[in-house]
């Protein structure tokens, strides 16, 4: 009997149909963020590429797979796509352009993405689900509803090759492939991850990416790129990246990152932006990336997402120097009690604005990510968040207000569910939905705050007149000021 953990066949080359399905969020989903969990950012349209279907492309095709991307969302859903379905609902038959379906599924839209899959599987093709979702009960769902073989998490990518030859029945050795055994174990899944310095490159040239938007790089060709995975703070009480990608950091070689700038120019793209949760973590490294980036000579600019305490003026404008035009930075809150307790980065404000001079000063564009809702959070502290936005001169392209989301697998996640904080199902996970309460705040207090927060994106605090500056901060003291509604109630009541 043939060992179900060899490859099945040594016939022809297998073809994988890797697939980001098209949704009812349209390009305001951004699977990318959150840890890989998504995120729908209703005041933003950023359209990445979908990089992990690219790093899984090229894994594929280095094993001597012909994998094959379809991006619903820029291209249309695969009926539209000229050719495309009937041969794939004539797998049975063994005329199908795909003998293997990976469809990537984010949390919020996790019911619509594994819809799709489903259509796949009925068709008779071998399916899988790739995905960053890391909770046993939605893994049971995705296998139940869709009727694939396995899910797989982002640590198998790089064995990836071996998985489209062998059954997933008999392939439990690869770390990351959840199969129905795997999704009922109500133990934790350990991230085991492989050498990232084996990983071929992804498979740029399989998309268009003239099709793709950061509003922060206005450029013909935009793509994505990790140059590390993972993140060890304390922030994962709340942050999915430790969630997805693990707690400790891992980089590819930085001749490998210069090889990725090599092909992007080679391609014709013209900027990149970075994945990494902590980009600058480690800070000999990342002078060192630098130095090799800037030695491709191909001028591509770059954004990145990193910790205001793991940058110093030298480090930004060497990054600077090498391309990087903007970055991201954590900063949950604008209220000094809050980052004495709540919030787990322990920056401060004054480093806070520290780093808001020094990037001012060396030209860095910046964008500062704040939260909503943390347990202990209050009206008040939403307003000195609020306060500290129009301080610092802020404009509206420079801050981003999230709500809290419980992620699952997350300890927020277990906290709210023994308080009985959660409100909304997972598909309202988007970040930027009200899904929960705390002891302090209700959700329509909430519902409140994104609304001042919008005004202040409407009036552009960091250029708005004095008079209209005057008037919304008259009405964020008010807000402030008014008694909260009973924790009971919510904005659906």
């Amino acid at each position: 009997m043939a060992d179900d953990t060899e490859p099945a066949s040594r016939g022809a080359a297998q073809k994988v149909l890797l697939l980001s399905p098209k949704t009812s969020f349209g390009p305001k989903l951004q699977r990318t963020y959150a840890g890989g969990l998504g995120t729908v950012n209703p005041g933003e349209r950023n359209v990445l590429p979908p990089l992990d279907l690219l790093r899984i492309a090229g894994v594929l095709r280095a094993a001597g797979s012909v994998p094959r991307i379809v991006d619903e969302e820029v291209e249309g859903s695969l009926p539209e796509v000229e050719g495309a379905l009937p041969p794939l609902a004539d797998a049975r038959q063994g005329r199908a352009e795909a003998d293997i379906v990976i469809c990537q599924v984010s949390l919020a839209a996790m019911r619509e993405d594994v819809r799709r899959l489903g259509e796949f599987a009925a068709a008779g093709l071998r399916t899988f689900a790739y995905t960053s979702i890391r909770g046993h009960d939605q893994w049971q769902e995705i296998l139940t509803t869709s009727g694939c073989e396995a899910v797989i998490l982002p640590e198998a990518i790089p064995r990836l090759g071996y998985l489209v030859e062998a059954r997933a029945a008999g392939a439990m050795a690869i770390p990351g492939l959840i199969t129905a055994a795997a999704a009922h174990d109500p133990g934790r899944l350990p991230h085991v991850y492989g050498d990232l310095a084996d990983e071929p490159l992804p498979a740029r040239d399989l998309v268009d990416h003239r099709r793709y938007v950061f509003p922060a790089l206005p450029a013909e060709r935009i793509t994505t790129m990790n140059a590390s995975f993972g993140c060890p703070y304390p922030c994962g009480f709340y942050c999915p990246y430790p969630l997805g990608e693990g707690k400790k950091v891992r980089a590819y070689p930085v001749e490998r990152i210069a090889a990725e700038f090599e092909q992007c120019a080679r391609l014709g793209i013209t900027a990149v932006v970075f994945r990494d949760p902590v980009f600058t973590f480690d800070r000999r490294r990342t002078l060192a990336l630098c130095e090799a980036v800037k030695r491709t000579g191909t001028g591509i600019r770059w954004w990145c997402e990193t910790r205001i305490d793991r940058l110093d003026e030298e480090l930004i404008r060497v990054m600077v120097d090498a391309g990087c035009v903007g970055v991201e930075v954590g900063v949950e809150s604008g209220d000094a009690r809050m980052h004495d307790t709540a919030v787990r980065k322990r920056l401060g404000l004054d480093t806070v604005r520290a780093f808001h001079r020094t990037a001012r000063q060396t030209g860095l564009n910046m964008l500062f990510l704040l939260l909503f809702g943390l347990p202990g959070e209050t009206r008040q502290s939403i307003a000195n968040t609020l306060e500290f936005i129009l301080e610092l001169g802020l404009s509206s392209e420079e801050f981003n207000v999230g709500v809290i989301t419980p992620y699952p697998g997350t300890a927020l996640h277990e906290l709210a569910l023994d308080k009985g904080w959660i409100r909304r199902d997972q598909d309202r996970f988007t970040s930027f939905n009200v899904v929960m309460r705390t002891d302090e705040l209700t959700e329509n207090d909430l519902t409140e705050a994104l609304a001042l927060t919008e005004e202040l994106h409407r009036i552009d605090g960091g250029c708005a007149p004095a008079d209209t500056l005057a008037s919304y901060r008259s009405r964020i003291r008010n807000w402030a000021d008014t008694t909260p509604a009973p924790h009971g109630r919510s904005a659906a009541c």
